[in-house]
C-alpha cells in the first residue's frame, strides 16, 4: 500500500508538521506501508534526498498552484494521501478529494469552512461538516513521535526550566527571554535550553550559555530526557504542546503563530499552563511582553501546589499513542475493503 504525506517545512513554516507527519509515517510503515513525503522544491532545504519534490527542477520552482495540480497526478497513483498544508483552502481539498477520495486532512484551526474528506485529524475538539466521514479528534489523537509512547515517568521531582521554541525559533525568541531571566535573578543552574537544528539566532544563543554556563542542547531526535528533568518549560504552542502534556511540564507558551490560538484556548482554560502571545505584536511590545512572561514563570516556579495540580491534569490529556491509534484505524479501514 502506498502512502503520500504533503507536507512541508521551512523557517517560516516552521518543523511542526513534517514532525508530525512523521510520526503517522513510522506507525504507518508498522503495517507494511510505504511511505513518502512530496515536498515544494523550494523548501528542499528543510526535506530529505528520499522525499518526492514536485513544483520544476529549479529552486526557484513552480508558484503554488502550479504545485497543486502536478500533485494532483501523484495522488490519484498512491492508495492514502495525507494533507498537512495550510496552503490549501477548502476549495482545493475538494479538488484534491475528486482525485483521491482516501484523503486524510491534518488541521488545527477548522477555519477553512467545508470540505470533503475520508478522515480528518485534529487533536482539539473541533466540529465539522457531515463531509468529513470519519473525524478523528481529540487529545487521543495528538501524533507524538515514537519516543513518547509508554513512558516510564520519573519518581523523583524534576528541578530544571527547560526552554525550547520550536524547531525554528522564528520570532527569535529564546536570546531575549533568557536575557530577561538572568535579569530577574533566576539561577542559571537550573535551566535547560533546547534548541531545534534549524534555529535562528543559534550561534548567538550557544554563546550566551556558553559565557553564562547554562546547558544546551541542539537538534536532538529524542527530546523525552530533558522533558523528564523539567519542573516547568517555556515553550513554543505548537506540536510541543502535546508533547508536555504527554510528559506532564506545566507550561508558560509563548505563542508565536495564528495557528496555535485554538490549542491556548483549549488548553489554558484546564489550568496545567499559561500562554503569553508574541505573533501578534509590533518588535516594542514583544520585550514587554518577555517580561511578562518571566513574571509568570517565577510566580509560578514556587507555586508548588499548582504545579502537582498541572501535572496531573496534563498527563490525563495525551497518551502519547494517538499516531499508532490513526494507523491502525485507517489501516483496519483498507483491510475490511
Amino acid at each position: 500500500m502506498k502512502l503520500l504525506v504533503r507536507a512541508d517545512a521551512s523557517v517560516e513554516i516552521g518543523m511542526g508538521h513534517r514532525v508530525r507527519c512523521q510520526a503517522l509515517i513510522h506507525a504507518f510503515n508498522q503495517f507494511g506501508w510505504q511511505c513518502q513525503f512530496v515536498v515544494d522544491r523550494r523548501y528542499q532545504a528543510f526535506a530529505s534526498p528520499e522525499d518526492c519534490f514536485i513544483g520544476g527542477q529549479s529552486e526557484k520552482g513552480f508558484t503554488e498552484k502550479e504545485c497543486k495540480v502536478e500533485f494532483l497526478s501523484l495522488a490519484e497513483q498512491a492508495d492514502l494521501v495525507i494533507l498537512d498544508h495550510y496552503g490549501y483552502s477548502a476549495e482545493d481539498i475538494t479538488v484534491l478529494h475528486q482525485h483521491q477520495p482516501n484523503l486524510l486532512v491534518l488541521d488545527d484551526m477548522n477555519d477553512r469552512g467545508d470540505f470533503p474528506a475520508k478522515w480528518l485529524l485534529n487533536p482539539l475538539l473541533q466540529g465539522y461538516s457531515k463531509q468529513i466521514e470519519f473525524p478523528l479528534t481529540g487529545g487521543r489523537y495528538a501524533l507524538l513521535r515514537p519516543a513518547f509512547q509508554k513512558l516510564e515517568l520519573n519518581q523523583i521531582l524534576p528541578q530544571q526550566l527547560l526552554i525550547t521554541l520550536g524547531g525554528t525559533d522564528p520570532l527569535t525568541l529564546t536570546l531575549p527571554i533568557l536575557n530577561a531571566l538572568l535579569a530577574s535573578g533566576f539561577p542559571t543552574k537550573d535551566i535547560q535550553v533546547l534548541l531545534g537544528a534549524n534555529a535562528k539566532n543559534a550561534d548567538q544563543v550557544i554563546g550566551f550559555c556558553h559565557h553564562n554556563s547554562i546547558a544546551f542542547e541542539q537538534g536532538l531526535a529524542d527530546v523525552t530526557y530533558l522533558m523528564k528533568q523539567a519542573k516547568m518549560a517555556i515553550s513554543a504552542a505548537g506540536g510541543t504542546l502535546f508533547e508536555l502534556a504527554c510528559m506532564g511540564v506545566p507550561t508558560v507558551f509563548a505563542q508565536v503563530a495564528d495557528n496555535q490560538t485554538r490549542s491556548l484556548e483549549q488548553h489554558v482554560p484546564l489550568d496545567w499552563c499559561r500562554s503569553i502571545r508574541f505573533d501578534n505584536v509590533p518588535e516594542e511590545v514583544r520585550q514587554q511582553r518577555i517580561e511578562q512572561l518571566v513574571e509568570v514563570i517565577n510566580r509560578c516556579w514556587l507555586d508548588i501546589e499548582w504545579q502537582e495540580n498541572a501535572r496531573k491534569t496534563a498527563r490525563g490529556l495525551v497518551d502519547g499513542d494517538g499516531a499508532n491509534r490513526v494507523a491502525k484505524t485507517i489501516n483496519s479501514y483498507f483491510a475490511a475493503s
